[in-house]
């Protein structure tokens, strides 16, 4: 292996930017030779549901009256939805103590805001004055919704507008992958799937991999939540929406063996909105890789995932809701083992299923929600060269209860109850379950102008295992200094019990490993500077005590506590939409710094930077992405005199699209291109990806 000292990146990978306005002339061009008379919108709808004081208003009804379409905002307030309008439609909107509203969809394309006015039966005559807020949520850092011509959008390109993130992959379509924040274990960030965690109690990770390309329609990402009472999360939470299509079938074919179809059915049944999703993705997944000057085939690195979605949602009264998400996915694949040592006929089979239930009831005053959620996953590994054939099933419940509420002009209360059951039958851990009971309860004080403050009490219990009392505290100050609009701080702790692997696998498992404890204080503001864009910035630090960590040791890996560990970052997230001009774009950069106090180094796995940039161009009928996503170098293992290094990275994607509008329905062709520059790169050491690949994908849609 190549070895080298540790050294900060001083100069970017080579861009070779003759291909790049190569590329850039090839797909602009078209767009100014061609243009097409059509009564229909192809537009990227998103925005927020507020008063008319600027303040969220969570869990809002829109119902697109010609398309049939159902969206209910978040609770954050938001909504999104790609695909293509007929001109005039319009939506109806509903929420529990305010006025019904009728707006046209161009209209919210406008303004990307919908406020709504208070139903009030009587009042005495009064007077409002308001004043100009943000109406950005502090608490997210990146939200982003998969447009009409970016359905061929890799999870790991969308993921990449999140600042700070960093992909980890097994090289090529058949590797599992997962992500890390801030350089932290993968462990750290927890990923839910329409509020379902999809995390494995065997070993606190989410694979990315087993979840559909076409079944994602959109993501945000919460750096810090302090209401959620549910352990882990030191990292914050990426959340995964599949969102609303219409009637599509959707065909790609592209490089090593790319081959996929996906068929989404969109109805209202007995007043049910309903939807089916079925598809299947095949992957060859042989590809050429150049290691110490020597040309290889990389090979058994073939994928077949299949897989099926149902979604169900009905308003039951205006002030009543309930929501249901299945999935269920299998992948069969090859596993192709280190570069140095390649394997050619191990295999592995995993299935993944899901199954979510929400039942919301909007009052005047608040919410409450109660969500039920299933998760099981099966796996079997063979690899007939160490005589290894090995099973895992993993069974998890979960069961949540939040209520919000206001009480006064003045208070607001958030509670919220989890139970957790996970059970595990392995080969590798025998069998094992655990129960766990989480609460927190979160009073919002409102003083002065609108300054929040919120304290926090947390409450985690597993018998015989462990009781934790955690708190946390923050402050949000809406503020009018120029550009600046909003300011917030918030300081907490967190908790995370080992995971099954951790405490229990065979060899190397470590039953003696403490729970990990973190500190984390995070200081946020964002500007507005209207015409160019908005700039959020983030400051925050974690400081960890007895922090897992797998290291080898004589001929297995064990993992162990770290006494100390510190992670600071400096992020910037700036967003810029001119919807009058059909162009959109981002970019962000973060600076982080890791500690393992004990060895007094960086963290493994733990880049300094962290970058990426992109546009949305939308003239006629085309759409055109391109985007840039950039990581420094990082450890992958600690050595003396010298560390084993993971090279910096910066790729290049894009992507144009047409779509042609017609009585039956519309047509979209899609040409995209991945590492544009054939940058030989690895996520994982001795893990190698593919090069540069191309994909064209046809999407029919009524």
């Amino acid at each position: 292996m190549r070895l080298r000292i540790r050294t900060h990146s001083k100069i970017r990978p080579n861009l070779r930017w003759g291909f790049f306005y190569a590329l850039s002339a090839i797909v602009i061009l078209p767009s100014l030779a061609f243009s097409t008379e059509s009564n229909s919108n192809n537009l990227f709808l998103q925005g927020q549901t507020l008063d008319l004081n600027g303040q969220i208003i969570p869990y809002v009804s829109l119902i697109f009256q010609e398309s049939e379409v159902f969206l209910l905002s978040d609770e954050y307030g938001r909504f999104s939805y790609s695909s293509t309008f007929a001109e005039n439609d319009s939506v109806f909107i509903q929420r529990i103590g305010y006025k019904n509203k009728m707006l046209l969809v161009d209209d919210i394309f406008r303004s990307r805001t919908i406020q709504l006015a208070p139903d009030i039966l009587r009042m005495e005559t009064v007077e409002v004055e308001a004043e100009a807020k943000s109406n950005q949520n502090l608490s997210i850092l990146g939200h982003h919704t998969k447009t009409q011509g970016s359905v061929a959008t890799d999870h790991k390109n969308m993921l990449a507008r999140i600042p700070g993130i960093s992909i980890k992959s097994y090289g090529g379509p058949a590797g599992i992958s997962t992500l890390s924040m801030d350089g932290g274990p993968s462990s750290h960030t927890i990923v839910l799937v329409n509020g379902i965690d999809i995390s494995s109690a065997q070993n606190g990770e989410a694979d990315l991999s087993q979840l559909p390309l076409p079944f994602i329609e959109s993501m945000s990402y919460i750096p810090y939540d302090i209401t959620q009472s549910g352990d882990g999360g030191i990292d914050g939470v990426v959340k995964l929406e599949t969102g609303d299509q219409r009637t599509h079938l959707n065909l790609s074919q592209g490089s090593f063996g790319h081959r996929a179809y996906d068929i989404y059915l969109n109805n209202q049944i007995s007043g049910f909105w309903t939807s089916l999703q079925v598809g299947q993705r095949r992957e060859a997944g042989n590809y050429p890789v150049s290691w110490d000057g020597n040309q290889s085939l990389r090979e058994n690195n073939q994928l077949d995932q299949q897989f099926a979605a149902l979604t169900l949602r009905k308003m039951i009264r205006t002030d009543l809701y309930w929501q249901l998400t299945a999935m269920s996915s299998h992948q069969s694949r090859g596993v192709a083992g280190l570069l140095w040592s390649p394997d050619t006929i191990s295999h592995r089979n995993d299935q993944l299923t899901l199954l979510g239930s929400s039942l919301g009831w909007i009052r005047h005053n608040g919410s409450t929600r109660l969500r039920f959620a299933a998760r099981n996953s099966d796996e079997k590994y063979v690899n007939p060269y160490l005589n290894v054939s090995s099973d895992h099933h993993l069974q998890g419940y979960y069961i949540n209860l939040n209520d919000e509420r206001h009480l006064g002009k003045r208070l607001e209360l958030n509670t919220d109850l989890c139970y957790n059951l996970d059970e595990i039958t392995s080969s590798s851990t025998s069998n094992h379950s655990r129960n766990s009971y989480n609460g927190s309860l979160a009073p919002a004080i409102r003083i002065l102008k609108n300054i929040r403050i919120t304290p926090t009490l947390k409450f985690h219990y597993s018998s015989e295992l462990y009781k934790e009392f955690l708190n946390d505290f923050q402050i949000q100050i809406p503020i009018q200094w120029g550009p600046l609009s909003q300011m917030a701080w918030s300081q907490g702790e967190v908790f995370k019990y080992p995971s099954f692997n951790d405490q229990y696998w065979e060899p190397g498992g470590n039953p003696d490993l403490k729970p990990e404890e973190t500190k984390v204080t995070t200081l946020q503001s964002r500007f507005d500077f209207r015409y160019i864009g908005s700039l959020h910035l983030q400051w925050q630090k974690k400081a960890s005590n007895n922090l897992i960590q797998w290291m080898p040791v004589l001929s297995y890996w064990q993992p162990g506590n770290v006494q100390s560990a510190t992670r600071e970052s400096r992020k910037a997230l700036w967003q810029l939409d001119m919807p009058g001009y059909q162009f959109s774009a981002f970019a962000h950069y973060s600076l982080i710094q890791t500690l393992d106090h004990e060895r007094n180094l960086p963290l493994r796995y733990a880049p300094e930077q962290t970058s990426a940039l992109g546009f949305t161009w939308t003239p006629l009928q085309f759409e055109i992405n391109m985007q840039y996503n950039y990581v420094s170098d990082r450890i992958s293992m600690y050595g003396y005199p010298q560390h084993v290094i993971i090279d910096a990275t910066g790729l290049w994607t894009g992507s144009v699209a047409h779509t042609w509008n017609g009585k039956l329905g519309h047509l979209t062709l899609i040409i995209s291109a991945d590492n544009l520059e054939d940058t030989y790169y690895e996520t994982i050491k001795g893990y190698p990806e593919p090069g540069r690949s191309y994909r064209i994908s046809t999407k029919f849609s009524k």
